[in-house]
Formats: C-alpha cells, structure tokens, sequence
C-alpha cells in the first residue's frame, strides 16, 4: 500500500477534472483550464476557457461501502526479498466527497456550451478507471464512481456567491466515494499441513474398564 494513499481525496478531484478537460478536446475545445481552487474571478483569470472543480465537502460514507470497519482484507504484497506474501489489513474508511462544477468564458453563451458538454461528459462516465485514475493512490483495480445530484437548493447556492463576491453562476454538482486506507499490516500464514489423529474409542473405553 502506497504511504501517499491519502493523495486519493487531491487526486479524486484532479481525476474528475482531467476526464471533463478530455471531454472538451472531443468537442473542439484546444485546451480548457482546471481550477480547482474556490470559483472565483481571480483564480480563473487569465485562464479562459476554464472548468472549476470545486471540493465544497467532506463527509464520512456511514451508508452503504463505509458502514463496516470493523473487519479485516487479505491482500497480496512483495516483500522486500521480492518474494509475494499475503498480509492482513484494516478495513478502510469510506469518504464522499462533494463537488460544484462550473465554467468560465469571454460570454454566458461559451459557458452554456461548456456545461452542456460537462454534464453530457459525467452523463457518459458514471466511472473512471484504468489509466483515467490520476496519481498513484488508486489500486490497479480500483475505479472512481461519479454520481450528479442535486443536493444544494437556491438559497444555499445563493449564499455560497455571495460569500465569494460573486453573482450567482449556473454550476451542476457531483460526488464521488473514495477508500482512505489505515498504515499496519499483519503478515500471515497458510497452514500447510496439519497433523490429524484419530483414536479408536472403542479401545479407550475398555482400557477403563
């Protein structure tokens, strides 16, 4: 296991970002920008056309994939003789994460165009996998799931510009659930044979008579 596991939570929303960046190109677009700090003008200055991928929350995935960490897993290593081992693990912990996505152009009509082809680009990737996975915190067989909601109402939406100075802006949101992995690791071994005996009672029980 990776130490940087924890890079997941970073590389999750680059991941996300780079499979809509790749969406643009097949529309057209020579190159659209990743943002991934708060959405506003001085973060996408200069860096128009931009799609802004904004982690706007942290929760724990009590439901579903993180109610049990009170298991273990059995994985596959090399060992440092380059010899594979089987070691015990933790559990993980499951995390979602929330995301606001908007874009950014010269003109309201780009940015519509923009977002119609980041909606239809998360639409056609409910999962990201293989060398799509930014990083090197994902397992090999690892995926990243995207799910669109619609979990903010107008009144928040409104109150989240105005914080950033902003006039409110058209932006869609996703959200996705990634592993966090605790350090430790019990190396353990298969029984490779056992000694089994077998006794006849019926001569045990006349040696107490």
């Amino acid at each position: 296991m990776s130490a940087a596991q924890h890079h997941i939570i970073k590389e999750a929303g680059e991941t996300i970002g780079q499979l809509l960046q790749a969406v643009f190109k097949e529309n057209g677009y020579k190159r659209v920008h990743l943002v991934v700090a708060a959405p506003k003008a001085e973060a996408i200055e200069g860096k128009l056309p931009a799609v802004c991928v904004y982690l706007y929350n942290i929760s724990l995935d009590e439901e579903g994939l993180g109610g049990n960490r009170t298991g273990q897993f059995i994985e596959t290593v090399v060992g440092q003789d380059g010899k594979p081992k089987e070691v015990a693990r933790d559990m993980p912990l499951w995390v979602r994460l929330d995301y606001l996505v908007s874009t950014w152009a010269q003109t309201p009509e780009e940015e519509q165009l923009l977002m119609g082809g980041a909606i239809k680009g998360l639409l056609e990737h409910p999962t990201v996998e293989g060398v799509d996975l930014k990083g090197e915190s994902f397992k090999k067989d690892q995926y990243l799931p995207i799910s669109m909601s619609q979990k903010l109402d107008e009144g928040v939406l409104s109150r989240f510009w105005a914080s950033l100075n902003q006039p409110m802006k058209p932006a869609i949101q996703c959200w996705t659930t990634v592993p966090i992995y605790p350090s430790g690791e019990v190396e353990i071994r298969r029984v490779q044979e056992k000694d089994v005996r077998f006794f006849d009672l019926n001569k045990l029980n006349r040696v107490k008579r």
